[in-house]
């Protein structure tokens, strides 16, 4: 063995306490503002602080967005699943705490943010939910504690926000490409390229 394996390190006084398992984080971005959340993914940190800057630099940068809203996955209460429409609902009230509530429009769609309810339990949110704004076009409807949602908005974003991402994104690139080639060529040479291009490979 290498003198290297043998060196025996000492600590003054006792290891700090784990930090314990990362808590499972479900992440939806904000396309623009005032507009509703819609799911994007999944991601693991052990705090809120970490979740909002892991959803920052991973979901924000993957999708044009203006900000992120997270909650622990446990923290979710999903309706039954189905493959045609929930039945309309008529749960009436207002008591109770304030939920978001989440529907998805169809069974593999993704769930969007439709609103808020008030209700003493999931139970019951989902009942108003399902009655308020599922109107016979949903398969399931997810509920969740407004005090459990944590939102990144757009001033709380990294300072890559404030480049010009568009390159990124599929209209972006087209854009720039048209943009480099009329900085050497003219519309028609643009236009004869794009139609070779197209037959060529299409």
């Amino acid at each position: 063995m290498s003198k290297r394996r043998h060196i025996t390190y000492e600590f003054d006084g006792d290891l700090p306490e784990g930090t314990g398992d990362d808590a499972h984080w479900v992440v939806y971005t904000r396309k623009n503002a005032g507009g509703p959340a819609r799911w994007a993914g999944y991601l693991d940190a052990v705090d809120v602080d970490l979740a909002l800057q892991y959803s920052r630099e991973h979901y924000g940068l993957d999708e044009a967005c203006v900000g992120t809203l997270i909650h622990r996955h446990d923290a979710m209460t999903d309706s039954e699943y189905g493959l045609e429409p929930l039945s309309p609902a008529s749960a009436k009230g207002d008591d109770g705490e304030p939920w978001v509530v989440f529907v998805q429009k169809g069974r593999g769609n993704i769930h969007i943010e439709a609103g808020l309810v008030h209700a003493p339990n999931a139970r019951t949110a989902i009942a108003r939910g399902i009655a308020s704004f599922a109107g016979g076009k949903v398969t399931n409807v997810r509920v969740v504690l407004q005090a459990d949602c944590h939102e990144a908005m757009q001033e709380d974003l990294a300072i890559w926000r404030e480049h010009d991402l568009s390159y990124k994104y599929a209209r972006g690139y087209s854009k720039d490409v048209r943009a480099k080639w009329r900085t050497f060529r003219d519309e028609a040479d643009l236009e004869g390229y794009r139609a070779g291009d197209i037959k060529e490979h299409f």
